[in-house]
């Protein structure tokens, strides 16, 4: 499993003060790339209309038709904004080695109505920069490839700061070719977003290379992966790491926002996937969808990893087979125990818990999980617990070997699989589902063993003191037409019995339906409303030696009732005939 570093901040820092500190263009001033120009140097004045380098903090440089679109830069320049004129070329403008180009007002405008590529170099020095500053985007139509370091040196980045955008653009991370970290790199800081990006992180193609990083930089801020969509692809050979998205909270809270971000699996036997990464101090997924998808030929799972006291906000998580979400270096040291919540959890993948707490529903949408949730995960543990919150259903339906109890706090967990825990179902939340717990089940809430109908089996079962209900569904008297709660040790029963009738069937008087098993049982069960077939029938419950039965029986008045009913009307008779007599009289 991949846990890469972050990109190299004094390298950065180094480029980005050669960028904006010093221009190498004696003439400057807006123009426009002329048609035959004489080289494909930036910074040559001879190449420009007029016979001036854009190079200033308030310059625009204007690209339309040209017999020469290959443009590169040969020393630090500044623009206000770059312009693609209607019909322009289509242009691919380098940052050479050793020289950055800065963008720090309006951004690109490409109005060519074709693609424009930028490209960040690598290089024997270090990492050389596309950088956004102040306001400005990168537009529409536009691509960005930083190309991967070699010979020891860091590959190209592109950087967004103070309150820049990726607007619309694509930005290809190139990974490393040789074993190191000598891959390309988008980088965000700041208050700067992703926008609507599209970024690709591409994975190492030999053992020990590391795949191309984005990383939402909180050293220097919170920027936002706002609604791009982020792909990290894994690696492709044994032993090569997938792409990564780092979300490095160190002093600020960076945000996932309402992104997606995939984490493909490795595509080779020992090769591994991509990887996302909440990291240092408190950055969030926000509302984000993060997927960690299969490997394939044997390759490892991608990866979603909250570690330190990140947070999960109401990110959708959606993982794959080997595909796994690992909250196992989250530190509850400094966020008690309260772990890490997400909005929801669906697929067939793994989720490792260590010895944490994973709240799942705060988006409030209904999913179904077949993988495994378990302790253990990248930092080991054991003891971690599962939370459902919200209003939705939680169905899990894999077998689940987490150590630490479950707490039903919102909505429905519906069990079809089996957990081995305690499991705690508080006012308001249902239990329901036709798994196993092995564990004891209890709480102020509501049991509904199956879904509807069937049999949900527990290794005990308590209700506190006239609280609690056990909902029992029967649709005929058939087995497998009404619901069976399996205690196989003791049902200690003071709450609630609530009998519903589904799709419409009423039982004849006499029917009987064994809805609870148990190894031995204490109390007695009440009803809230025993009465129904609009008043004509009645439930009652016998307790057998293993076996609790319903039966349905006519709702006919006690003798007490009879002779009441009948004094009354006496009296309101007699009371009439003496009125009328007084009349008479």
């Amino acid at each position: 499993m991949k846990i890469s570093g972050r990109l190299s901040l004094a390298l950065v820092y180094l480029c980005f003060v050669a960028a904006i500190g010093v221009s190498n263009s004696v003439r400057a001033g807006s123009a426009t790339w002329d048609l035959n120009p004489a080289s494909g140097d930036w910074n040559n004045a001879a190449n420009w209309t007029p016979a001036t380098v854009p190079d200033g903090s308030a310059d625009t440089a204007t690209f339309a038709v040209s017999s020469t679109t290959a443009i590169s830069i040969s020393a630090n320049t500044i623009v206000d904004g770059i312009t693609f004129a209607p019909g322009a070329s289509s242009f691919t403008i380098t940052a050479s080695p050793f020289f950055a180009l800065t963008i720090r007002g309006v951004g690109i405008t490409n109005n060519s109505g074709t693609t424009q590529n930028f490209v960040a170099t690598r290089n024997f020095s270090f990492p050389q920069q596309i950088v956004f500053t102040n306001s400005a985007t990168a537009g529409t139509s536009t691509i960005f490839t930083n190309n991967n370091g070699i010979g020891g040196f860091g590959g190209g980045i592109t950087i967004f700061l103070d309150t820049s955008t990726a607007g619309n653009g694509t930005f290809i991370n190139m990974s490393g070719t040789v074993s190191g970290p000598f891959q390309g790199g988008t980088e965000f800081r700041g208050s700067s977003t992703a926008g609507s990006a599209t970024i690709i992180n591409h994975g190492g193609t030999v053992s020990g290379a590391f795949g191309g990083t984005t990383l939402f930089d909180g050293f220097e801020g919170s920027p936002t992966a706002g609604s791009a969509t982020i792909i990290n692809d894994g690696g492709t050979a044994s032993g090569a790491f997938g792409g990564t998205t780092l979300f490095d909270g160190f002093e600020g809270s960076p945000t996932a926002g309402s992104a997606t971000i995939i984490n493909d699996g490795g595509t080779a036997s020992g090769a591994f996937g991509g990887t996302t990464r909440f990291f240092i101090g408190t950055p969030t997924a926000d509302s984000a969808t993060l997927i960690a998808n299969a490997g394939l030929g044997g390759g490892q799972g991608g990866t979603i990893l909250f570690e330190d006291n990140s947070t999960g906000g109401t990110s959708r998580i959606e993982v794959f087979g080997n595909g796994n979400l690992d909250i196992s270096l989250h530190n509850k040291s400094f966020h008690d125990i309260l772990g890490v919540t997400v909005g929801s959890i669906e697929g067939d993948g793994n989720v490792f818990l260590g010895a944490n707490n994973l709240t799942v529903g705060s988006n409030n949408l209904s999913t179904t999980f077949s993988g495994m949730i378990q302790d253990g995960g990248v930092n080991g543990g054991s003891g971690g617990s599962l939370t459902k919150i919200g209003t939705g259903t939680l169905e899990l339906t894999g077998a689940n070997t987490y150590t630490g109890n479950t707490n039903i706090k919102g909505g429905v967990l519906q069990l079809d699989g089996s957990i081995t825990s305690n499991t705690f179902v508080n006012h308001g939340s249902t239990l329901a589902g036709t798994g196993k717990i092995y564990g004891a089940v209890a709480g102020h809430g509501t049991v509904s063993p199956g879904d509807p109908i069937g049999a949900l089996t527990v290794n005990s079962y308590a209700q506190p003191l006239g609280s609690g209900r056990l909902l029992i569904d029967i649709a005929g008297t058939g087995a497998g037409q009404f619901s069976v709660l399996d205690v196989l040790d003791t049902a200690n029963v003071h709450g609630f019995l609530d009998p519903v009738l589904q799709n419409g069937f009423i039982p004849s008087i006499g029917d009987q339906f064994t809805f609870l098993s148990y190894g031995s049982i204490f109390g007695a069960f009440r009803f809230q409303n025993p009465v129904f077939d609009n008043g004509m029938e009645r439930w009652v419950v016998s307790y057998d030696a293993t076996d609790a039965v319903l039966t349905a029986t006519a709702n006919t008045p006690d003798e007490a009732s009879t002779l009441l009913l009948l004094t009354v009307s006496f009296l309101g008779l007699v009371r009439y005939r003496w009125r009328s007599a007084r009349k008479g009289a």
